[in-house]
């Protein structure tokens, strides 16, 4: 059954109630914004009015960031992580949220399908076509994430400014962020990935209300389009934890799961090929079937980057952890704003800090940034399971380093590929994967096609009400076993 909250745990009570925002955060529009009792609705509900609340002044970010912090203790976050805080104040956004809430009231449509539906679609943004300076600048940071607007104005041989406005273009209408994959066994935290399919009868809705509940939830996913799912975890303390962890996992295999698959993650990168992109199509990278030639040696050279596993750090602090989480917001933002934004959240952090922690990870190899956008016709997202040998996943990065955009989780059972393709070649590019099945090495392949790229608790969200000291977490060991959170 479902496990009640202990004192100075850092587990959720589930009996919490979540009664809303609409007593501290007031906008223009509060008539708009429903009143509801569920508070899987008031979870979107919450996000609307902190980011309508932005757009018209009536919070500030420090407020916004407290109300967040509100949001984020609602179990639906682990379903749906969102944060309104860090999505552009933008007067399209803002308009299209009204006309979507202006829908629901009309038709007294507040169910939570609807309601989330009216907040993520305000965020959607309509294919822009691109400029070819905007375009070039999309590439240069494609191929280095971190490149300054000096270093960027040389190599394109365009002013500074131009390059400065451009990366503001290129964040309204084409969502591009800079983010960083982390090394968080230096942390003493093992990223976990199950790919599962319900046995027949099962419930789905009351298995996830329990894998919410479960403190070290990092994401879930599992959509009507296909029966296969999946969900990360984070878990702490992992050489101690694991056999805990492990176990209780076969335990709901034994009883929910028809198929389950556990990953235990050694590496992980992603790689964009923007030069793909030009004249408002995509074209296939040359050689996309060598994912499938096995005559041929690996060349370690083209390899694309990895950052992998490295081990606990004992010598890093919870305060440098908070520090690398910030980082990952937006791995461009300079010292003085990761510690503006850390100082908000409680931490007395300044600049030369953030500045010297930055440099500490980054001479162990730690942190490995990318790059996300969205570009015309980029529409169509899998994500496969590709359980293999270890000489396959090298053939398989090989390949997948053409890709137009591809980010691979490497495990110790085979590599999990997510991937957005144009909606033209979905096809050439879902059929190669499911080839890969008959090839020698490879035990099996399993896809997920999704709609969008689906977002994920962070770092500290996961460990926020846990004290770190000499790379221990202070996690009781039955909060590890997540068949106390689910109700069979």
């Amino acid at each position: 059954m479902n496990r009640l909250n202990k004192a100075g745990s850092g587990s959720k009570n589930i009996d919490h109630i979540f009664s809303g925002l609409q007593d501290t955060i007031h906008t223009p529009f509060d008539n708009l914004l429903p009143k509801v009792e569920e508070s899987a609705v008031q979870f979107y509900i919450d996000a609307m009015r902190i980011y309508l609340g932005l757009c018209e002044g009536t919070i500030s970010m420090e407020e916004a960031l407290k109300a967040v912090d509100y949001l984020k203790e609602n179990p639906e976050y682990a379903t749906f992580p969102t944060n309104p805080t860090i999505i552009p104040i933008n007067q399209r956004f803002k308009l299209k949220m009204l006309d979507n809430l202006k829908t629901l009231n009309k038709f007294n449509l507040f169910t939570k399908s609807a309601i989330r539906s009216a907040y993520n679609f305000a965020f959607l943004i309509e294919e822009a076509p691109i400029t070819n300076t905007d375009l070039s600048v999309l590439t240069a940071l494609s191929n280095d994430p971190l490149i300054s607007l000096v270093e960027a104005s040389r190599f394109l041989n365009l002013a500074p400014r131009t390059v400065a406005r451009s990366l503001e273009r290129l964040q309204e209408r084409h969502q591009l962020r800079v983010s960083t994959f982390v090394d968080t066994s230096a942390f003493n935290l093992q990223s976990v990935m199950l790919f599962f399919v319900l046995r027949e009868g099962i419930e789905w809705d009351s298995i996830e209300t329990g894998l919410q509940q479960f403190p070290f939830t990092k994401s879930i996913l599992k959509t009507t389009m296909t029966d296969i799912g999946y969900i990360t975890f984070l878990i702490p303390n992992y050489s101690e934890t694991e056999s805990i962890f492990q176990r209780s996992i076969k335990n709901l295999s034994r009883t929910i799961f028809e198929y389950s698959s556990l990953h235990r993650q050694t590496s992980s990168g992603s790689v964009s090929n923007v030069n793909l992109f030009s004249q408002g199509s995509w074209r296939l990278p040359e050689d996309l079937e060598y994912i499938l030639k096995t005559d041929t040696e690996v060349d370690s050279s083209n390899l694309p980057p990895l950052l992998s596993c490295s081990g606990m750090k004992s010598d890093f602090t919870k305060e440098d952890f908070a520090i690398t989480a910030q980082l990952q917001m937006d791995f461009r933002s300079t010292p003085s704003k990761i510690s503006e934004h850390l100082v908000m959240k409680g931490w007395d952090t300044d600049p030369r800090r953030v500045s010297s922690v930055i440099r500490r990870l980054q001479s162990r190899n730690l942190l490995l940034p990318y790059i996300i956008f969205a570009l015309p016709k980029l529409s169509s997202n899998f994500c496969f399971e590709i359980t293999c040998s270890t000489d396959y996943k090298s053939r398989i990065l090989e390949a997948i380093r053409k890709f137009p955009w591809v980010m691979y989780y490497l495990s110790d059972r085979g590599i999990i590929v997510w991937t957005m393709t144009p909606g033209e070649h979905q096809v050439d590019y879902y059929q190669l994967f499911r080839a890969l099945e008959q090839r020698p090495g490879i035990n099996s392949v399993q896809p997920i096609m999704t709609i969008s790229q689906q977002g994920s608790r962070s770092m500290m969200d996961l460990t926020r009400n846990y004290a770190y000291e000499n790379g221990v977490w202070s996690v009781e060991s039955d909060e590890i076993d997540i068949g106390n959170y689910i109700e069979l």
